[in-house]
């Protein structure tokens, strides 16, 4: 691949996120067998004598970055909500609509009824929306099941999707997301979940790869999550945690002190927690299309930044918030909570991987997977700029064509 006017390798090193992005002029980038081997700038090329490519792709100046990574989606789910939101413009609050048996359990009551066939197909638009625009590695939750069938029919899915569509999904168990009709309270719900659901779920042979629970008042408790957590750990899971998305709930410090990989949402944790965070290395997940969605207030990013906590973003595509568009989620990380066009660009490519454990995807340095996006523009400032077409030229996945816009 030459000639990009931007080629941005998210591989660099440096005290700023600019210097993170490593921003190469008129860059190029040379894949074999599914991997980058190389990346410089054209110039320096065509000097190498490498003999003919078997494929020669010219960017003709547009803007060229890593695929996206979106580390947080509910994208597998039967059903919709479109009057919530009118519900919620009314003034009515995400976790009141949850108590009268609305939100996440008319979710759940629509996929428990819906087949794992039903459910791969009616969810496979909606990742073919997310690959145009540029993503090309997807987490997936479960946590619409909330119960042992039905939670092992959405990782079903969840495989099925996998096989149809040229995206990477890494699954994850969510195993405490809301508490089902069928229960008391939530420390009921979450000893049952603990105590069999989640050994079933570990012992599926194709089993996910991580472990999540709502830490949230008037959800689950921080103690409830953190049993939950440590239960996972010792069967094996990676762990994930949504914390204090409308309250400070002790989330954050749960991260910390269990090592999660990520932390999501934190729209009221106290700082402190992000530096309990940074400290065991816990990428923090924001989601501020969900802040938007919900009326609530956008996380602190610049004082999770200036605490020390890497920061990543993600669409949080679900039926409460219905976003694909990772470059709108871009645009308001810079409008509302003042992060930079670079701090988000790697908040959806090298930081979005780190909070899904990965290192290979991300960033476009030698031995990485050759995931990359051409963009329609020149540069990578204009991708949280520009914002309402669609602007993704081309997808390739392990260095393969998996979407063309027609437009290149």
């Amino acid at each position: 691949m030459i000639h990009a006017g931007e080629l941005v390798t998210c591989a660099g090193r440096g005290g700023t996120a600019e210097e993170e992005l490593e921003v190469v002029e008129d860059g190029a980038l040379l894949v074999a067998k599914g991997k980058v081997v190389w990346t410089g700038t054209t110039r320096q090329l065509l000097q190498k004598n490498l003999g003919k490519a078997k494929k020669s792709i010219d960017a003709q100046g547009s803007l060229v970055t890593p695929g996206f990574v979106d580390p947080h989606t509910h994208l597998v789910y039967a059903g919709s909500r479109e009057d919530e939101l009118e519900r919620k413009a009314a003034g009515e609050s995400y976790i009141s609509i949850l108590a009268g048996g609305g939100g996440i359990l008319r979710t759940v009551r629509e996929t428990r009824a819906s087949s794992a066939a039903a459910l791969a197909s009616e969810s496979v638009g909606r990742l073919s929306q997310l690959m145009k625009n540029g993503v090309t590695t997807a987490e997936v939750k479960t946590g619409y099941g909330l119960d042992l069938a039905g939670e092992t029919k959405m990782l079903a899915a969840i495989r099925r999707l996998g096989r149809v569509s040229p995206v990477e999904l890494i699954p994850t168990f969510l195993g405490l997301h809301a508490r089902p009709p069928e229960f008391r309270d939530s420390k009921e719900y979450a000893d049952h979940v603990t105590r069999d659901i989640l050994p079933a779920v570990a012992a599926e042979r194709d089993r996910p790869t991580f472990s999540d629970c709502f830490c949230e008042a008037g959800v689950f408790s921080a103690a409830e999550c953190s049993a939950y957590l440590r239960a996972s750990r010792s069967l094996g899971f990676r762990l994930k945690i949504h914390a204090d998305e409308f309250a400070e709930s002790g989330g954050a410090g749960v991260a910390a002190e269990l090592g999660c990989v990520s932390a999501d949402h934190l729209g009221r944790s106290d700082i402190s927690g992000a530096r309990a965070m940074a400290n065991q290395g816990v990428t923090a997940v924001l989601l501020p299309g969900t802040s938007l969605y919900s009326s609530i207030p956008y996380a602190d990013a610049r004082g999770i930044i200036a605490a020390g906590c890497r920061v990543a973003l993600g669409t949080d595509l679900s039926p409460n918030s219905w976003v694909e568009s990772p470059q709108f989620v871009m645009s308001l990380a810079c409008t509302g909570m003042r992060m930079t066009p670079a701090q988000t660009l790697l908040g959806f490519t090298k930081h979005a991987a780190a909070a899904v454990a990965r290192s290979d995807i991300g960033v476009l340095a030698e031995g990485s997977q050759a995931d990359f996006v051409i963009h329609g523009v020149p540069g990578y400032r204009f991708i949280p700029y520009r914002v309402g077409g669609s602007y993704v030229l081309s997808v390739f996945k392990r260095g393969r064509l998996v979407y063309d816009s027609g437009e290149s």
